[in-house]
């Protein structure tokens, strides 16, 4: 092939590539829940790959990375072949040594001593690399959003934003934790006060950049695991775009179960975010297949089309084939099968096993492939693994029945909705907690891993707009809703209840809850739904000892207003 040959290809791979990527940015709200969005952070060990790219290696990797966490102003130039960068911020960093510190010193926290305090991370010799800023501060504030405007005018498309910490994590020069002074009170700083203040920045930095993408690095698990019953917690979420969970399911602090640590708690905590219309970036901590994979199966069990995903090592020379998959519209949320957690897809399915769970041999009942494109009639996945499988997923069929004595009672899920009330104030569906309790139990377990790495030195963009209805619409009424059923001949157990609303030609799960069921299989919840809104509610068995896991078909509910 000659060179002029060569050259032209390049150059219209790169023209086409790049369209591709323009016009995935502009509609990837229509993706479907089967689409790979990968995020790659420019680090320097990436540098190789945009310090002088060539035509062909600037066109893989528009084409093949959704986003781009970079740095300013390492990549200030570089936006003119990718656009859809992220530039790096941390929340409350100031740099020793840095003229900010040295002019605002009034800046940084102080312990009761008068002492500065630091972002605990990699301590060493009484010193951490980063002092704790004053989230507080109205000046700190000023400063902060209007030095990150000034990053985003070089042409990135959106805002990386690091250690937004709702959990108040500052320290001393050694790491050990320590709580500032508030320099409002001249006392010490309570942990709900931390998540306030830094719930109100986060507030500002969205009102101030409106139209950018925002993700926040956040610590899923904060407030002992409130999640969004935590007022300011809401609210930090309601302000980005994006939440980015780190080392995703790869963290070795994940446990199974339903414990507060456990892969369940995890879960459930996306399905928070995603009840709010927000999306989440499952980071990947692992560079093996069998981690990536993982990761990768579990994404999609959560995702919405609106969601991404990461993996480490990925670059124009390493590529992990799965990362091309594509699997087509969700057919059914994720739930439990044969001892698993199963999703299904136009175009394949996902298996996963979690963390502690015992070994898992399941045949299919029909061939499938594997990312590979090799051909698939069984798996075999350990505890913490999954796998990604394309072709028509096969029908399902009851778990094996178990080789022990006690014989398996087969059971049948059932599921209604009806209309109780209806209210003037805007909504969306949210569990009134006056029904029947949470199934989550309070374990000791260790924490997952934080701060395994931190992003350094070298930021992504679509806005997600809130509706604003006028007051006297009807779409805009809460309308109360139970949502009962029964699990016949069963007397003990889970249900999770699974509520997806209609947007243009696709679902989008909205609620994610779990209720223990009566002695007589008995369940009921209380939603607020909107009105004139199209949902389908399903309920899935969770099974229990003696008896067989099930779930009901989807309930379509279109609510009036009353």
């Amino acid at each position: 092939m000659s060179h002029r040959l060569r050259l032209a290809i390049g150059l219209t791979v790169l023209t086409v590539a790049m369209a591709c990527a323009s016009g995935a940015a502009a509609g990837a709200l229509a993706d479907t829940a089967g689409t790979v969005h990968f995020v790659r952070t420019a680090d320097p060990a990436f540098a190789p790959y945009t310090d002088n790219p060539s035509p062909q290696t600037q066109a893989w990797e528009s084409a093949h990375f959704w986003r781009m966490t970079v740095f300013s102003p390492y990549f200030d130039e570089r936006t003119r072949w990718f656009q859809h960068g992220w530039v790096y911020d941390d929340a409350f960093a100031i740099y020793p040594g840095s003229a900010l510190a040295s002019q605002h010193p009034e800046w940084i926290l102080k312990d009761s001593a008068g002492n500065e305090l630091y972002i605990p991370y990699a301590c060493s010799g009484g010193s951490c690399p980063q002092y704790a800023g004053d989230i507080s501060n109205p000046a700190f504030r000023h400063y902060w959003i209007e030095d990150a405007r000034a990053r985003l005018a070089h042409g990135y498309s959106g805002l990386f934003v690091d250690d937004v910490d709702m959990e108040e994590r500052v320290g001393n020069g050694e790491g050990q934790q320590v709580e500032p002074i508030d320099p409002h009170t001249g006392q010490p700083m309570p942990a709900a006060s931390w998540r306030a203040y830094m719930a109100e920045f986060m507030a500002e930095i969205r009102a101030a950049l409106p139209s950018t993408e925002i993700v926040h690095n956040l610590i899923w698990f904060a407030n002992s695991d409130a999640g969004t019953a935590d007022p300011s917690i809401r609210r930090e979420i309601e302000s980005a775009n994006y939440v980015y969970l780190e080392r995703g399911v790869n963290d070795s602090g994940l446990t199974g179960g339903s414990g507060p640590w456990s892969l369940n708690a995890l879960f459930s905590f996306v399905d928070q975010v995603h009840a709010l219309g927000r999306g989440i970036v499952l980071d990947g901590a692992s560079g093996e297949p069998q981690g990536i994979e993982y990761n990768l199966a579990s994404y999609f069990l959560l995702s919405t089309g609106n969601d991404a995903v990461s993996a480490s090592g990925q670059t124009p020379d390493n590529w992990w084939a799965g990362f091309n998959v594509n699997l087509g519209e969700a057919t059914d949320a994720r739930h439990p099968w044969s001892n698993v957690l199963r999703r299904d897809f136009t175009g394949g399915m996902v298996l996963v096993n979690p963390p502690g769970a015992p070994t898992q041999t399941i045949s299919l009942p029909s061939p499938m492939q594997d990312v590979n494109g090799n051909p698939v009639s069984s798996v075999t996945l350990p505890a913490a693994s999954g796998v990604v499988l394309r072709g028509s997923a096969p029908a399902e069929a009851s778990p094996p029945v178990s080789n022990s004595a006690t014989a398996v009672i087969a059971t049948q899920t059932i599921v209604d909705t009806a209309a109780v009330s209806s209210k003037a104030s805007p909504s969306t569906a949210s569990a009134h907690r006056d029904g029947a309790g949470s199934t989550k139990s309070r374990g000791t377990t260790k924490a997952p891993a934080r701060r395994a790495r931190r992003h350094v030195t070298h930021r992504r963009s679509r806005a997600h707009q809130a509706r604003h209805l006028g007051a006297g619409s009807t779409r805009q009424r809460a309308v109360l809703t139970r949502v009962s059923g029964r699990v016949l001949r069963a007397t003990q157990g889970t249900v999770a209840i699974q509520v997806d609303r209609r947007r243009g030609n696709r679902w989008t799960a909205v609620e994610h809850l779990t209720m223990g069921v009566g002695p007589r299989g008995r369940f009921t919840r209380l939603l607020d739904l909107r009105a004139a809104t199209r949902y389908r509610v399903r309920a899935v068995y969770m099974g229990a000892s003696g008896y067989s896991p099930s779930r009901s078909g989807y309930r379509i509910v279109v609510l009036g207003a009353r």
